[in-house]
């Protein structure tokens, strides 16, 4: 049945279908190729004519961009030639195939009409026509980081410019899922007038797993990370050198260790280093009064919707390059989704704080500060999820069965599924958060909580030195 639904999709709607199907296509799992490569072999038959040739020229693009993924490079060389060494990847184009954009690959539910009958002109995906892949930029850059990612952009039928990031050695299918997540929880927020009047949504953006260990991310223009933007500020004001000041915060943590709380550590030799400037961003990258406060707005409402959908679904590793801001609009934007699932409480170093509101987050809220905007936005978040808690947990409790879902390094994924007792833990403590109870490692015990009683609990528990003083160093707590 669940074969023949999937067939059905392919046949309806193939440029969006075999995006989705690329990772099981690949899969190591015999069981899940072997299945895939039937339902593939079934809907092309009974394709539209001319599909069949979309069909294998995706085949062949996916193979050539498995490739570019594992692709070393050259030594010390910060670019790869696409012209040279993926000669043949550059003369398949122009191809018939739609870019892996977020609108393009988001399906839109019809809105409801007393005369369903008439949906004819209804298409799923906002349009009917996408732009597809007319070319390939001569060269990909290799990015400063241990798995080297490359930076490839590809030219639209629109001739528009669209840079995307091919990951190795990163199972992109959890940020795949957190992606359709967060599409359904926009649509939750869109649904209640206290958050569609305040335009609250969550920025997505297109994660295509090609393979169990490699795919590629849409890329988010205009972004810079938080870690980036506070150094430059402090390298402006002569507070950070690059040489030495991550090297004095080192020694002044191994010196206090043991020989006075975490607390009073970073509240009397850490913080005074770095007093709070995020603010200036904003005067600087918005000069015009209107501007700087629309950006300070969306940097608020942003951030506290992921600050409380991310204590839901319990994700961790928010450190100062995992959290982006857009120098257009001022949103919040998260990404790597690595440690979802309360896996921050299973580190050696356990995290203790529910989201990220350090002094320089909160700095960024302005002269109220977390008690304003931030506030109310938070409220109004954790209300809509624990209204709707039955639709969110029908989604998160088949990840308890998925076999795409790595729960522990021990637990690796697998043809069958998974009972796992770390998921099992994991989705009591998501319903626990979402009965207003507060769940993570070291949290004082409470009883169900209002929505008001459980933002300003959780608000309390992230701004705590005590909770701050206890993160692992370079999650960067005085950052």
């Amino acid at each position: 049945m669940v074969k023949c639904i999937i067939t059905s999709i392919l046949r309806e709607y193939p440029q969006q279908a075999l995006w989705m199907m690329a990772a099981v296509s690949n899969s190591t799992v015999l069981a899940r190729r072997d299945a895939a490569a039937e339902i593939l072999q079934s809907a092309k038959k009974g394709c539209r004519r001319g599909s069949n040739a979309l069909f294998s020229q995706f085949t062949n693009l996916i193979g050539h961009l498995i490739r570019l993924c594992s692709h070393p490079g050259q030594p010390r060389v910060k670019t790869i030639n696409i012209s040279t060494e993926f000669s043949a990847l550059k003369r398949m184009m122009p191809l018939g195939i739609i870019l892996p954009v977020q609108q393009a690959l988001t399906v839109t539910l019809p809105s409801y009409d007393s005369n369903m009958s008439d949906q004819s002109g209804f298409h799923p995906f906002s349009v009917s026509q996408h732009p597809t892949i007319a070319g390939i930029a001569d060269e990909a850059e290799i990015l400063n980081s241990l798995q080297k990612p490359k930076k490839v952009v590809f030219l639209g039928s629109d001739g528009v410019e669209r840079p995307f990031l091919c990951k190795p050695k990163d199972d992109l299918r959890k940020d795949s899922r957190m992606m359709e997540f967060n599409a359904m929880i926009n649509r939750l927020l869109s649904t209640v007038p206290e958050s569609r009047r305040r335009k609250l949504y969550i920025r997505t953006f297109a994660v295509v797993p090609l393979t169990e260990d490699c795919g590629m991310v849409e890329w988010v223009p205009n972004t810079r990370g938080l870690r980036h933007i506070l150094q430059d500020i402090y390298i402006t004001f002569g507070k950070f050198y690059r040489a030495k000041t991550n090297s004095q915060i080192k020694k002044i943590y191994d010196t206090c260790h043991g020989k006075m709380p975490d607390d009073v550590m970073l509240k009397t030799r850490i913080l005074p280093m770095f007093p709070s400037v995020f603010h200036k961003w904003f005067l600087t990258t918005f000069s015009e009064p209107a501007a700087w406060f629309h950006a300070r707005v969306a940097y608020a409402h942003t951030t506290a919707v992921w600050s409380m959908v991310g204590h839901i679904v319990g994700l961790g590793d928010r450190h100062g390059e995992n959290i982006l801001f857009d120098s257009t609009t001022g949103d919040c934007v998260h990404v790597d989704f690595s440690c979802l699932f309360d896996r921050g409480l299973l580190l050696d170093k356990p995290e203790v704080v529910p989201f990220r509101l350090t002094q320089n987050m909160i700095d960024g809220l302005g002269i109220t500060g977390y008690e304003g905007v931030f506030l109310k936005v938070c409220e109004i978040t954790l209300s809509v999820l624990r209204t709707h808690k039955e639709t969110l947990m029908t989604v998160l409790e088949t990840f308890i069965h998925d076999p795409l879902v790595e729960w522990t390094k021990l637990n690796k994924s697998s043809g069958g599924e998974v009972q796992n007792p770390h998921a099992q833990r994991a989705i009591t403590n998501i319903k626990a958060r979402l009965q207003g109870v507060l769940v993570g490692a070291k949290a004082s015990p409470s009883l169900p909580l209002s929505v008001e009683g459980q933002a300003r609990r959780l608000i309390a528990e992230a701004v705590s030195l005590n909770n701050l003083g206890k993160m692992y160093i370079w999650w960067m707590p005085w950052f």
